[in-house]
């Protein structure tokens, strides 16, 4: 499913676990909240749950609303950024980090006065097994002849990607 963005494979699940599930899932993951760097302004996104869109538009949520939502788009609002730690995260193992502008600070002659600690944001609610079945997703979405990110596939370089449509 992640290899060929069969987004009928996401609308089963998406309405199997309905989109609060969704939400807790993404949230956990670092979607729809600041990533920690430190710059000011940094945008929240939005990841939506059925009470939040009855607050907000005075309306139930629908079913048919999930659909969108497990895809990514609806009301859904995620920043590049956020994106980048998650992925990141998954390549990794699992722990999210906050990103970090400086990695360090020296000296003109190579002395190092500061060096950034990694910060640890928290952990994917994922085990082992299943970070390892995304990047195999991610890996195929590459370099396998169905695979939707083909096209960036490099010779010599073993990289994994993720095909996607900004809805906004």
């Amino acid at each position: 499913a992640l290899a060929e963005s069969c987004d009928v494979y996401f609308y089963q699940v998406g309405l199997a676990v309905g989109v609060d599930k969704l939400a807790e899932v993404a949230g956990a993951c670092g979607l729809g909240a600041p990533t920690g760097i430190a710059l000011e302004n940094e945008a929240r996104g939005l990841i939506p749950t059925s009470s939040w869109k009855q607050q907000r538009i005075g309306r139930p949520w629908q079913k048919g609303e999930t659909l969108n939502v497990a895809i990514g788009q609806g009301y859904n609002l995620t920043t590049p950024l956020q994106m980048l730690v998650l992925v990141s995260a998954i390549a990794n193992g699992g722990t999210r980090y906050a990103p970090q502008i400086i990695q360090r600070i020296s000296t003109a002659d190579g002395k190092i006065v500061r060096k950034a600690k990694p910060v640890v944001k928290g952990r994917l609610p994922f085990d082992k097994k299943t970070i390892e079945i995304v990047k195999q997703g991610l890996w195929e979405a590459v370099n396998t002849r169905g695979g939707t990110a083909k096209g960036i596939q490099l010779q010599h370089i073993s990289i994994s990607g993720k095909t996607g449509t900004a809805q906004l």
